[in-house]
């Protein structure tokens, strides 16, 4: 039985490590088993991944280095793939997936990286059978930034401003996957039961 990743991605402070968790608890309430859902994120805590948190964490100036941030964004991917998500899939889980592609392709192209090289790297990864994207405002999405104690090179208003659309944009970029964009200004409850009501109809719970 092949398993199914649902990817959910947007812009910073919009809620997606919530989101998964809530996805989460609804699939248990439904009778999903806990060893068929694997819950995993983007950038991960492997190798590649930690190198990743380090340039975010570093302030370097990201249109400056952005060969370097889609490298390691993407060996970081590639080993995702290969060792969590291809297997979860092999063996009929859920995937509830914090980032993924579509990260790569507002961050990186908005850094300089041409759309169609981006897409060429990702040739041969699994396509996410559902994808949520969180939308914000960035007025909303600053103000839940700012109770961190730090914050990620990323995040600054005009460039979120610029990120937010290009998240926007991203149905045509991909029009043949099924995105869905929910409004994160809401309640946790409300964006919750709106994710719930679309993945009961996807999964047929």
């Amino acid at each position: 039985m092949k398993g199914t990743l649902i990817v959910f991605d947007g812009v910073d402070g919009s809620g997606k490590g919530t989101m998964v968790r809530e996805a989460h608890q609804f699939l248990l309430q439904k009778g999903v088993l806990p060893e068929n859902i694997l819950l995993t994120a983007e950038p991960t805590r492997g190798y590649f991944g930690k190198k990743v948190r380090e340039l975010l964490d570093s302030q370097i100036n990201p249109n400056l280095n952005a060969q370097q941030f889609l490298d390691l964004y993407l060996a970081d991917r590639k080993e995702h793939v290969e060792k969590e998500i291809i297997p979860a899939l092999a063996a009929g889980k859920i995937i509830l997936c914090d980032r993924y592609k579509y990260s790569t392709f507002v961050y990186q192209q908005l850094q300089g990286i041409p759309l169609e090289k981006i897409q060429n790297l990702h040739e041969g990864m699994p396509v996410p059978d559902l994808v949520f994207i969180l939308d914000l405002s960035v007025d909303a999405a600053l103000k839940r930034i700012a109770r961190r104690k730090k914050t990620e090179v990323f995040e600054h208003r005009r460039f979120l401003e610029k990120v937010r659309i290009g998240f926007l944009e991203l149905q045509r970029v991909f029009p043949k996957e099924e995105i869905v964009f929910i409004d994160a200004s809401r309640s946790i409850k409300e964006v919750s039961s709106r994710i719930g009501t679309v993945l009961s109809a996807k999964l047929e719970l």
